[in-house]
C-alpha cells in the first residue's frame, strides 16, 4: 500500500476543490428534503465535515446520523446490513420490515451523497475524473502493480476507480467524503476487496498509516527460478491488509521481475553505475541518484514517488536484498 500524505499541498488543494464543488450540489439536495430531522442534521457545518474530515473522524458522522433520526437506530442499521445478505424469501416478517425501512433511508441518503450516477458520471460538472486528475496518483494505491492514470481530455477517457474505504453500501453518508475515496485499480476495488468492511484499528488506511512495515523478500526456488514472500508481523495491520487484498498471491505472478533484477546485478555492478553517474556529470549531464536508480531499475527510489511507477515498493525491497542499493 502507498501512503498518501493528507497534508501534501496538492492533496489539500484537491480537497478544497472537492469540498467547494460537492457542497453546492449536496446543499441543493438537502434543501429539497421533506424530512425535517435529516434536514436539520445536515446543516452546512455537518456537510463540510462529512466531505473533509480525516478518516479517524468519519465513522462518527455515520453514528451521529442515527442519533439524529428518532425512528432509527444504529443497532437496527447493523441488523439491516446483515439481513441484506439473506434472500427476501428467507426473511421473517419483522426482518422484511427492517429491510424495507432502512432501504428507504439508504435511497434518501444515497440521493444526497450521490456517487453512482452522479459523481462518477462523465457529464457531471465536477466528477471523479476531476478528482483523479487533481490527486495524480499514477498507480493503484493498494497494490502498486497497475497504472491508474487519468486522461480527461477530450472525452474523459480513463481514470482510476475510487474505492470507498468505508463501503458506501454500509456507510452511504460517506459516499463523497474526500478521504474515503481511494484511487485504485479494478482488481483491488472490485475483484479483491469488494465490500470488505475494514476498521482503522486492524487495517492500513492510505491517508492514515505513514509507517507501513512490510518487506518483499526473495529466495532461490531452484536454479534460475525465484520465489518471494512479504515479510510482516503476524496479525498486524499490515498482515490483515495484505491478506484482504491478496497481495502475496497476486505478486507471485511477478516473479519474473526478480529474475530481471538478478540479471541486472550480474551485468552492472554498483561501482559501474556510480562511475557512469560521475562520467555523465563530467559531461554536464547532471544525474542524481534518484534518476540513476530509475534508469537502471525502472522504478523510483524515494517512497514519496512510489505511486508514479508500478512495482516500485517490491523492486526497491528486492534490490536492497540483492545489496544493489545506490548511495552517493
Amino acid at each position: 500500500m502507498i501512503y498518501l500524505d493528507p497534508y501534501s499541498p496538492h492533496i489539500l488543494k484537491a480537497k478544497k476543490v472537492h469540498q467547494e464543488k460537492s457542497f453546492t450540489l449536496i446543499k441543493k439536495r438537502v434543501n429539497k428534503l421533506s424530512t425535517c430531522e435529516l434536514k436539520g442534521f445536515l446543516d452546512d457545518l455537518r456537510i463540510n465535515k462529512i466531505l473533509t474530515d480525516l478518516p479517524i473522524n468519519l465513522e462518527k458522522h455515520h453514528m451521529d446520523l442515527f442519533e439524529a433520526l428518532p425512528d432509527y437506530s444504529i443497532e437496527d442499521w447493523n441488523r439491516y446490513v446483515l439481513l441484506k445478505q439473506i434472500k427476501n424469501k428467507d426473511r421473517t416478517q419483522g426482518q422484511k420490515e427492517i429491510v424495507n425501512k432502512y432501504n428507504n433511508l439508504t435511497i434518501i441518503v444515497g440521493k444526497i451523497f450521490k456517487y453512482k450516477g452522479g459523481f462518477d458520471r462523465k457529464r457531471s460538472t465536477y466528477s471523479a475524473y476531476d478528482l483523479a486528475q487533481a490527486l495524480c496518483v499514477q498507480t493503484c494505491t493498494y497494490c502498486n502493480r497497475l497504472y491508474t492514470k487519468t486522461v480527461k481530455n477530450p472525452n474523459k477517457t480513463i481514470r482510476p476507480e475510487f474505492d470507498h474505504w468505508f463501503p458506501k453500501e454500509n456507510y452511504p453518508i460517506l459516499a463523497l467524503s474526500f478521504y474515503n475515496l481511494i484511487p485504485s485499480c479494478h482488481v483491488c476495488n472490485s475483484s479483491v476487496k469488494g465490500t470488505t468492511i475494514m476498521n482503522l484499528d486492524d487495517f492500513l488506511h492510505p491517508y492514515v498509516d505513514d509507517n507501513i512495515d512490510y518487506k518483499f523478500s526473495y529466495w532461490i526456488k531452484k536454479y534460475g527460478r525465484y520465489n518471494f514472500s512479504i515479510k510482516r508481523i503476524k496479525d498486524s495491520k499490515e498482515d490483515n491488509t495484505i491478506k484482504a487484498f491478496k497481495l502475496e498471491e497476486i505478486y507471485k505472478t511477478h516473479r519474473d521481475e526478480i529474475h530481471d533484477l538478478v540479471r541486472i546485478k550480474k551485468l552492472y555492478s554498483i561501482s559501474y553505475l556510480l562511475k557512469l553517474k560521475k562520467m555523465l556529470n563530467k559531461t554536464g549531464q547532471k544525474t542524481s541518484i534518484e534518476e540513476l536508480y530509475r534508469l537502471a531499475f525502472g522504478v523510483h527510489y524515494n517512497e514519496s514517488n512510489f505511486h508514479k511507477r508500478p512495482l516500485s515498493k517490491m523492486k526497491k525491497d528486492i534490490i536492497e536484498e540483492l545489496k544493489m542499493k545506490l548511495d552517493e
